[in-house]
């Protein structure tokens, strides 16, 4: 009797309680953080060689990374920004700044970097080819829903080096 008298009472305090208000438009926390969007708007600045935007771009990866959910769209942009920002940058400045980031970082960089000519970009691969290996909640949702990422060979010599 009590617990019935009890859902009734939860039952009209949500019919008659009143809907929430929405954020102001202008508030911080209106807009829920998206790495995919981060990392967009960071592109051009990092194209530029600004640390902070690169940094920006390395850790929107990891973000991307710990999360569990498949969002190919997003994941296709950032592959794009990141191949951009290589080629623009260089070997030189982009490996620099991925080596300052922690080891898992660069981890999470590999599985978004596709590197399409090897002989310019040795100091990134090697970092990337000396990240851990980590299991990733992304690679691991995409392998629960099918997906069987190939591996590439463990040389510097491949075409495309994705490493996811």
């Amino acid at each position: 009797m009590t617990r019935t008298i009890f859902l009734v009472f939860l039952w009209t305090a949500t019919v008659f309680a009143k809907k929430p208000e929405p954020a102001p438009l202008d508030a911080p926390y209106n807009n829920v953080f998206d790495p995919w969007r981060a990392c967009s708007l960071a592109e051009p600045l990092a194209i530029h060689g600004a640390p902070d935007a690169l940094r920006t771009m390395f850790l929107c990866a990891y973000v991307r990374c710990s999360w569990p959910f498949n969002g190919p769209e997003g994941d296709e942009a950032m592959h794009h920004g990141f191949e951009s920002v290589l080629e623009k940058l260089g070997d030189r400045r982009f490996s620099a700044a991925l080596a300052q980031q922690r080891p898992e970082v660069r981890s999470a960089v590999r599985q978004f970097l596709y590197v399409r000519d090897p002989k310019r970009a040795q100091r990134t691969l090697k970092l990337l080819h000396d990240a851990p290996e980590i299991d990733w909640p992304m690679v691991r949702a995409a392998r629960d829903f099918g997906y069987q990422p190939k591996r590439p060979n463990q040389s510097l010599e491949v075409n495309r080096w994705p490493l996811c």
